[in-house]
C-alpha cells in the first residue's frame, strides 16, 4: 500500500492515497445519483482525478465513456444524445469549446477537472496562473465534488459488466463505441503478466498514451497499476515531445507509435545515454517498415539497452492488443505470437474457410478480451462478431496477413486498403504496405503512404504521398522512386504520381489518415 501508483509532474501518489481516493470519488457519484447501468462521458486527459474516477465509476457498477479529447462540440452532443449520459467530465480548458455540447441532453452533472489539481505546489500554481477556463454555475470543481460523497456504496463486480466504452480510430469507416467489460480489461491484464516476464512491481511505466484509446486506458494505465507497477502519468499526447518525458523519467517500461519512437531516438539528451534502464520499449497501432525496426533497434544497442524494439498488434475490440513480440520473442517483419488464452487464424476473405500457413487472408480472433459489442449497434456487432463451425466466437479484423509455420504472424495490410488495379490486361490485387515498405528503406525517405485513385467503377491507379528527410531534394528523389519502382515492381504496382508532403495526416489516435490522402486525389 506504500509503494507509488502514480507519479505526476513531481509528486508521487501513493496506492493507499489512490484508493481512498476512489473510495470518496465513488461517494460522490453515489451522492449524485449515479446507479449501476449510467453512462458518464469522460473526454479527459492522463490525470490522477481521471484514474480515480475510472475505478470510481467501475465500482459502483456504471459506465465510463471515453471520447475523444479533440472531438468537435457537436461531436460531443450527439455522443452525449446517443449514450443519454447522466454526467460530463471534462478538462476546464476544453470546457471553453465544449459548452455548448451539453445543450438539450440528459447531462445533470458538470464536472471540470483541472491539470494542476493534483500535482505537486509549485507546479499547481504556475498552473493557476496560466489558466483562463471559462465556468459558469452548472459546473462543479473537483475539490467541491469531493467535498459532496457521504456514504460509501456496494462495489458492483461482475465479470459480464460493461466498464467502459472506447472508440475506434475510423480510419475506414464511421467511429464506433466499443463496449468492454471487466472481463475483457482484466483478462489482458493476465495475458500481459504471462507474456512480459520482466514486468516488475516497484518500476517505472511511462504514460503519454491519452485515456480515450483502447491501448491507452487498458495496456498504459489498467494493466501497470494492476501489477503494482508506478504510472507516470502525462497529459500531453503528441507523439512528437515524448523524447522530453522519456528523457524525465527514464522508465523501466514505454509504449508508443512509431512517432513517439523517433522523437526518442532524435532527443538531443537522449543520444548521449545510457539506456541500460529500459526493459520493454514497445510499438504498435500502425504497420512498422523494417527498416524503421532495423532503426531502433540499431539505436538500443548503440545505447547499451539489453532489449529490442517488441511490437504489439491487435484493436480496439479486442481491448488493444491480440499478438505481440517480446525481447525473447521476435521475428523480423511480423507482429509476433498471440497472447496466452488468444487464438488466432487466417480465414478467406468474406467467408469462414479456415486457410494453410504462409496464406494471406483475413485475419480473426478468438479470446477472453473480446468485447461485448458496439453500443447500440447489433448489425454492426453481427458483422464483426461472427460464430464459426467450432461454435466459438471470432472477431474478424478486417485485416490481411498470413502465419508462419512456427506461430509468427504477418500483417499485410488492411482488406479496404487493398486496392484493385489494372494491367496486362487483368485485375490484380494491390496491398500499399508492401509498396510502401519497399520505399521506406530508400536513404532518404521518412514515410511514406500509398492510396488508389479511382479510373473506372472498380480499377484504381496508384498514388504516393512521400515525407522526405533532408538528405535529398524532392527531384533527385522522384528519380530514385521511379527507378525503384520500374526495378522492383510489376507494372500494376507502380505509382502514376509522387506528391511530396511535409507530413502525413494523422487520425486522433495519431495513425495515418487514409480517407483524407484518398479525399485528395
Amino acid at each position: 500500500m506504500n509503494d507509488v501508483a502514480l507519479i505526476y509532474f513531481n509528486r508521487k501518489i501513493k496506492f493507499k492515497e489512490l484508493f481512498d481516493k476512489i473510495h470518496k470519488t465513488a461517494a460522490s457519484l453515489k451522492e449524485l445519483g449515479i446507479r449501476k447501468g449510467d453512462v458518464v462521458t469522460l473526454q479527459v486527459l492522463n490525470m490522477p482525478q481521471v484514474v480515480e474516477l475510472f475505478y470510481a465509476i467501475s465500482y459502483i457498477g456504471a459506465v465510463a465513456n471515453l471520447i475523444y479529447a479533440s472531438a468537435s462540440w457537436k461531436e460531443t452532443n450527439e455522443i452525449l444524445h446517443r449514450t443519454e449520459s447522466k454526467m460530463y467530465i471534462t478538462v476546464d480548458f476544453l470546457w471553453t469549446k465544449q459548452q455548448c455540447a451539453v445543450e438539450g441532453t440528459n447531462v445533470k452533472h458538470i464536472l471540470l477537472l483541472g491539470t494542476g489539481e493534483e500535482a505537486d505546489g509549485l507546479t499547481k500554481t504556475i498552473i493557476k496562473i496560466k489558466s483562463n477556463a471559462i465556468k459558469n454555475d452548472r459546473c462543479m470543481s473537483w475539490k467541491k465534488f469531493l467535498e459532496i460523497g457521504k456514504e460509501m456504496p456496494d462495489e458492483i463486480n461482475e465479470s459480464e459488466l460493461p466498464v467502459a466504452m472506447v472508440y475506434t480510430g475510423g480510419t475506414t469507416g464511421k467511429s464506433k463505441a466499443v463496449v468492454l467489460a471487466n472481463r475483457s480489461m482484466n483478462a489482458l491484464v493476465y495475458q500481459y503478466a504471462y507474456t512480459y516476464a520482466s514486468l516488475q512491481r516497484g518500476e517505472t511505466f511511462l504514460n503519454t498514451l491519452p485515456p480515450f484509446i483502447a491501448f491507452g486506458i487498458v495496456v498504459t494505465l489498467h494493466m501497470p497499476l494492476c501489477l503494482g507497477i508506478r504510472n507516470a502519468l502525462v497529459t500531453d499526447p503528441v507523439p512528437e515531445n515524448a523524447g522530453k518525458y522519456f528523457c524525465k523519467y527514464q522508465p523501466d517500461y514505454y509504449v508508443n507509435g512509431s512517432a513517439g519512437i523517433d522523437s526518442i531516438m532524435n532527443h538531443k539528451k537522449i543520444k548521449k545515454m545510457n539506456l541500460e534502464f529500459v526493459k520493454v520499449l514497445a510499438s504498435g497501432g500502425e504497420t512498422l517498415p523494417h527498416a524503421f525496426e532495423e532503426k531502433v533497434n540499431k539505436f538500443l544497442r548503440e545505447h547499451k539497452a539489453g532489449t529490442i524494439l517488441s511490437i504489439g498488434y491487435g484493436m480496439t475490440e479486442v481491448a488493444a492488443t491480440a499478438v505481440t513480440s517480446t525481447p525473447e520473442v521476435h521475428k523480423m517483419g511480423t507482429v509476433g505470437i498471440p497472447l496466452p488464452g488468444t487464438i488466432v487464424k487466417i480465414v478467406e476473405p468474406d467467408t469462414m474457410k479456415e486457410l494453410s500457413y504462409e496464406q494471406d487472408g483475413e485475419i480473426c480472433f478468438c479470446t477472453s478480451t473480446m468485447m461485448l459489442g458496439y453500443y447500440k449497434d447489433e448489425e454492426e456487432t453481427d458483422n464483426i462478431i461472427r460464430c464459426h463451425a467450432d461454435g466459438k466466437r471470432w472477431i474478424h479484423s478486417g485485416d490481411i496477413g498470413h502465419i508462419s509455420e512456427d506461430g509468427f504472424l504477418t500483417v499485410s495490410g488492411r482488406i479496404k486498403r487493398m486496392i484493385v488495379t489494372w494491367g496486362e490486361n487483368a485485375y490484380h490485387k494491390v496491398f500499399p504496405r508492401l509498396i510502401e515498405e519497399l520505399f521506406a528503406e530508400l536513404e532518404g525517405i521518412n514515410a511514406v503512404t500509398v492510396v488508389g485513385r479511382k479510373t473506372t467503377d472498380v480499377f484504381h491507379e496508384l498514388i504516393a504521398f512521400v515525407v522526405l528527410d533532408e538528405t535529398y531534394g524532392e527531384e533527385e528523389m522522384l528519380k530514385v522512386l521511379k527507378k525503384t519502382a520500374e526495378e522492383k515492381l510489376d507494372t500494376w504496382e507502380q505509382p502514376v504520381e509522387y506528391r511530396f508532403m511535409e507530413r502525413l495526416p494523422k487520425t486522433a489516435i495519431g495513425k495515418v489518415d487514409y480517407r483524407k490522402l484518398e479525399t485528395m486525389v
